[in-house]
């Protein structure tokens, strides 16, 4: 039977409103990033071995938190949406423990009691990041690694870089990085009735934000990797503009950190 803990206060999310947005682009959408790249690389740094305890950290409706325990860890999942927690339980293998929890908070889970932490996509929609990485220090065993999967931080800058021709050549501009923002996504930008229209919450933090961050709760990153997009543009004049630029600017990145306190 599925293990689900409530939160001990109603937390409102801007997920709650796409939960089943979200649900349905993962699966039914096969040839989608999370699928495509995200998975298969997350699956070839983590390296799982049977029975390795892994907290799915802010799991949305449970997609990676499935493919790890098909992968032989023992799961546990959380999130601050009820609604994407329980489409997560419906579909879920039985043997995942979710839960309904803010990220910095995981009073399920023992102290130094983890060997792995995931938080994939989910970090840029995290305010109070200090506090989610202390929480991740208490229960992860020494040595134990947070894998962390980002939308890279110096190219995909909500409201703040887009892509650009010049001669036939597609280049990536950014127009501002290190100054950190709180921006309102939409997510339905063909919704023309504005009471229908959905928005969520992205913080854009320069690289150096999160690192600085680590350090001070007690991790030392280990590994750094950037991924590119698997996507090829259909025929026409910009197609090998376009196919070119995706080899050379990556749309996301991995993050592996130790703990070493």
């Amino acid at each position: 039977m599925h293990k689900k803990t409530p939160a001990k206060k109603p937390s409102d999310t801007s997920w709650n409103k796409v939960a089943s947005w979200y649900d349905e682009l993962l699966t039914t959408d096969e040839d989608s990033y999370q699928s495509k790249v995200i998975a298969p690389n997350l699956l070839r740094i983590l390296d799982l071995k049977a029975g390795e305890k892994v907290f799915d950290l802010a799991c949305g409706q449970g997609y990676f938190a499935n493919i790890f325990a098909r992968n032989g860890a023992s799961v546990v999942a959380s999130d601050l949406s009820k609604r994407l927690i329980e489409k997560a339980v419906k579909t879920s293998s039985k043997n995942i423990s979710y839960h309904v929890s803010p990220a910095h908070k995981a009073p399920f889970i023992k102290d130094e009691s983890l060997d792995t932490i995931v938080i994939v996509l989910a970090i840029q929609n995290i305010e109070n990041v200090g506090e989610v990485f202390a929480e991740c220090k208490r229960i992860l065993k020494k040595n134990g690694r947070l894998v962390i999967v980002l939308n890279h931080p110096s190219f995909r800058v909500p409201q703040g870089s887009d892509w650009y021709f010049v001669n036939d050549t597609q280049y990536r501009i950014v127009g501002k990085y290190l100054s950190e923002s709180k921006v309102l996504i939409d997510m339905t930008p063909g919704e023309k009735d504005q009471k229908k229209k959905i928005k969520t919450v992205s913080f854009h933090r320069p690289l150096q934000y999160y690192i600085k961050l680590l350090s001070k709760n007690g991790f030392a990153l280990t590994r750094l990797e950037e991924w590119i997009s698997h996507k090829k543009s259909q025929k026409g004049p910009k197609q090998s503009s376009e196919d070119t630029a995706r080899k050379e600017i990556p749309l996301f990145m991995a993050l592996e950190i130790k703990s070493i306190k």
